[in-house]
């Protein structure tokens, strides 16, 4: 049987991943998305129109060598009973910049390292924005890693480039496995984007698509990815992660874990 403090400590290790509950690989390193001035941080909800363009990426720590960054819907209906998922974007080729930059988080301004792409670097998949369209379930979580590079053999940069090419049903922890890197993510992040609905068809059963909570890897193909009409600034609809509204109990389970454990 495990031990009280373990099962705490694993729950406050949850709780503080930046990345969505369940999704692997996680982290628990903030990576800074900024769209125009909009913070789009720690499943804060935005509007499709403010996320239609690729964000700001940064870091508060100054980052040593290349990082790519890979961004995919958790939450793409399909004609089952569990949602799809589908890569947004993944582009290669960033680094830190040399001097801070103040920029806008969820705890107010705050000076961080952009990531730049100073080598103009093709994307592996180029950027497509938030849109979800009018199905079960409304509102759908964007999730970002960023991932370490550096020195990538030829292998492993193929492998990442030919899974871009399929971006329907993309499983990020088989994609790294499979280049090597599923020990190299530093940072991660999710926001959310809604439809405000109504619902014209539903995913599965009838009653609303189960969420993906993992990283993925469904290969169902009986969903629309095109664009379709949705909008922004409806409430958030089973969000499944720590929002900005959660910092007290998070302090209060990191308590009883440092309680628990003697520190």
């Amino acid at each position: 049987m495990y031990s009280p403090s373990l099962v705490l400590l694993a729950t406050v290790a949850g709780a503080l991943a930046r990345t969505p509950a369940g999704f692997e690989p996680s982290s628990n390193t903030q990576l800074i998305v900024e769209y125009n001035n909009i913070a789009a941080m720690n499943g804060m909800m935005i509007s499709k129109e403010a996320s239609s363009k690729a964000p700001r990426l940064a870091t508060a720590e100054k980052l040593t060598g290349t990082f790519a960054v890979i961004m995919v819907d958790l939450d793409i209906p399909s004609n089952t009973s569990r949602t799809n998922t589908l890569l947004h974007w993944m582009q290669m080729g960033l680094t830190s910049a040399d001097r801070a930059t103040m920029l806008n988080t969820t705890s107010g301004q705050n000076m961080a390292f952009v990531l730049e792409n100073r080598q103009n670097t093709p994307a592996a998949a180029e950027y497509i924005g938030p849109n979800p369209p009018a199905r079960n379930p409304l509102s759908h979580r964007y999730t970002e890693i960023l991932v370490n590079v550096d020195n990538l053999q030829a292998a492993s940069m193929n492998a990442l480039a030919t899974a871009a090419r399929t971006r329907l049903g993309f499983n990020a922890m088989e994609v790294l496995m499979r280049a090597g890197l599923q020990n190299k993510v530093v940072a991660g992040n999710f926001f959310n984007v809604t439809n405000p609905g109504p619902a014209t068809g539903n995913g599965g059963n009838g009653g609303g698509a189960n969420r993906t909570s993992t990283d993925g890897g469904r290969t169902n193909t009986g969903t629309t990815t095109s664009a379709r009409p949705g909008a922004s600034n409806t409430s958030l609809i089973n969000a499944g992660a720590v929002s900005g509204a959660q910092p007290a109990l998070l302090l209060a389970l990191a308590t009883l874990a440092a309680v628990f454990l003697g520190f």
